[in-house]
C-alpha cells in the first residue's frame, strides 16, 4: 500500500547534530520530548529492530510496536507502527552551526479501519502531530538564555535599582 497521508515539516534548530541525534535517534528518549509518548521499551534500536511504545490517548493508554525501517547514525531514522501503518521519518543535516531537521510523518494504512481514519482525518491529524513534534523537539534542545547583568559600563542594560518617584 502506498502512503495516503503524508506531511512534511522542516525547521532549523540551534543545536548540534549530535545533541539532536541523541534525542531523535534513540527511541528510549522519546518520552523526554515527543508529545504523548509515555514509555519506550526495546533491546536495541537498529535497522530491523522492533520496540514497544506506550502513548497517552484520549481514552487511556495505547501500546504499539514500531519497526525501525532505516537508521543511519547520526542523520536518519524511519519507523513504522506495525498495527496502523503510521510512520515517522527524521532526517538531520548540519547547517550553519545548528541542525536542519526534515520530518515526514503519515500513514500507510494496514487495515480498512485505519484507511477510513486516514481518509477522513489523516491530513489534519498528521499536520498537528508534525507541528507538535517539531515544537517539542525545539523546546527540548533550546539553550537557556544567559542572564544580563546591569552595570554602569553597559548603557541600556536593565537597571537593578528601583525607579525614583516622580
Amino acid at each position: 500500500m502506498s502512503a495516503m497521508s503524508s506531511v512534511h515539516e522542516q525547521r532549523y534548530l540551534d543545536c548540534s547534530l549530535e545533541e539532536l541525534w541523541d534525542l531523535v535517534g534513540d527511541p528510549s528518549r522519546y518520552p523526554e520530548w515527543w508529545p504523548s509518548v509515555i514509555e519506550v521499551n526495546g533491546e536495541s534500536y537498529d535497522t530491523g529492530e522492533e520496540f514497544v511504545q506506550v502513548s497517552r490517548m484520549p481514552l487511556g493508554k495505547s501500546e504499539t510496536r514500531y519497526l525501525i525501517d532505516e537508521r543511519d547514525e547520526p542523520q536518519e531514522i524511519r519507523m513504522t507502527c506495525q498495527t496502523s501503518g503510521t510512520f515517522a521519518h527524521w532526517r538531520l543535516t548540519e547547517a550553519q552551526g545548528g541542525t536542519f531537521v526534515d520530518f515526514e510523518g503519515g500513514m500507510e494504512p494496514k487495515s480498512v479501519l485505519y484507511r477510513l481514519f486516514d481518509e477522513t482525518a489523516g491530513r489534519i491529524y498528521f499536520r498537528r502531530w508534525a507541528d507538535q513534534s517539531m515544537k517539542a523537539l525545539s523546546e527540548a534542545t533550546a539553550k537557556p538564555a544567559e542572564p544580563v547583568e546591569a552595570t554602569a559600563d553597559r548603557p541600556g542594560a536593565p537597571s537593578t535599582e528601583p525607579a525614583e518617584p516622580r
